[in-house]
């Protein structure tokens, strides 16, 4: 009590682990000196011969008493200083673990070395983006599903009406099925960026030229509804590559320019192979983007169309973006407005 009252009175603060670390050195030392004073007064008391081996093995064991406590200090205070240089980590991961992602370590060393609170703090950046992507996806996912199911509940009222023709019917009904496909495309998007995150690579030896012929086909009925043609320059391409998410990147990327290009256009579709790549450039003739479009146009749910006048969820081509990434590829775009666009994708098959 008299110590505590000392302290308050000189203003000085004793963490409670110093003074008990304090305290245990002090009992060590009496232990040592208890033990050595034992041992002289039994010599004492006994007459014992003392000779100067014995006193030579007594100096060594008080020395060794002495080194057991100074260990001991040692080991104890450096943990101390440990202990409190962790300690702001410690606090910190306790706030991110309650999801605050604003918090930061002030720029220190643990140990002689800064990196711990570098990567401490750019890690926490990190997961501040992710959630932030997290949320913001959520956000627009919502507003995206939420549109065609506003749309398919208010014709579904409408076709109630005992008064409507059939022809009325016919065209409600019609919005019905149009925007029931809108929300499968869009839940099947989602699906597979979400799997993306987990996609397993395996490449394979295949003709890509066979493959990107083939997508054409696949989406002849949507070149004759929009009367665009296509026209290919496709060498012959044997090389690995994972064919399965190749594809999706050619029916992506045909898809998109054929939804885009005006009434006759011409979508043109090139393929080269070099340098251990293949280069495959998609162009049609169509509405072109400015800019800013061409900035975001990989961003999910994007639609460079405001006025939703064709049909899409904006997420066939952040879809390529996430696979030309996961296969170490990469996809530009150059467009003018009014003129067209240019996709090209470069992907290694190696």
């Amino acid at each position: 009590m008299k110590n505590r009252k000392l302290f308050k009175k000189i203003d000085i603060k004793i963490p409670r682990r110093i003074t008990g670390g304090i305290v245990l050195c002090v009992f060590l030392l009496l232990l040592v000196a208890v033990g050595i004073a034992v041992a002289v007064v039994f010599i004492l008391q006994n007459n014992l011969p003392v000779d100067e081996e014995d006193l030579t093995t007594l100096y060594i064991l008080v020395l060794a008493g002495v080194s057991l406590v100074l260990g001991v200090a040692l080991s104890y205070f450096l943990s101390l200083i440990v202990v409190n240089k962790t300690k702001p980590y410690v606090e910190a991961l306790r706030r991110v673990a309650d999801c605050d992602f604003s918090t930061r370590v002030e720029e220190g060393e643990i140990l002689g070395d800064k990196s711990v609170s570098e990567g401490f703090n750019k890690m926490v950046e990190q997961l501040a983006s992710v959630e932030t992507l997290r949320e913001d996806f959520v956000s627009e996912f919502s507003h995206e599903f939420k549109t065609p199911i506003v749309s398919i509940a208010g014709f579904a009222k409408l076709l109630k009406d005992p008064t409507l023709s059939q022809e009325e019917r016919d065209e409600y009904l019609d919005v019905i099925i149009d925007e029931s496909n809108r929300l499968v495309g869009l839940s099947e998007s989602v699906l597979m960026l979400s799997r993306l995150d987990s996609q397993t690579i395996v490449k394979e030896m295949y003709s890509w030229d066979e493959q990107i012929r083939q997508s054409v086909l696949l989406l002849q009925k949507q070149c004759q509804q929009n009367n665009v043609s296509v026209e290919v320059e496709l060498p012959k391409i044997d090389a690995y590559g994972c064919k399965k998410l190749n594809s999706q990147v050619w029916v992506n990327l045909l898809s998109n320019a054929i939804k885009f290009s005006t009434n006759g256009g011409v979508v043109k579709v090139v393929a080269t192979e070099q340098n251990g790549c293949v280069q495959v450039s998609v162009s049609d003739n169509g509405v072109g983007m400015d800019e800013e479009t061409q900035k975001n146009i990989f961003n999910k749910f994007f639609q460079g169309d405001k006025s939703h006048s064709v049909s899409g969820n904006g997420l066939g081509l952040p879809i390529v973006k996430k696979i030309c990434d996961l296969l170490g590829g990469e996809i530009d775009v150059h467009s003018t407005l009014g003129q067209g666009s240019t996709f090209t994708v470069t992907l290694p098959t190696k």
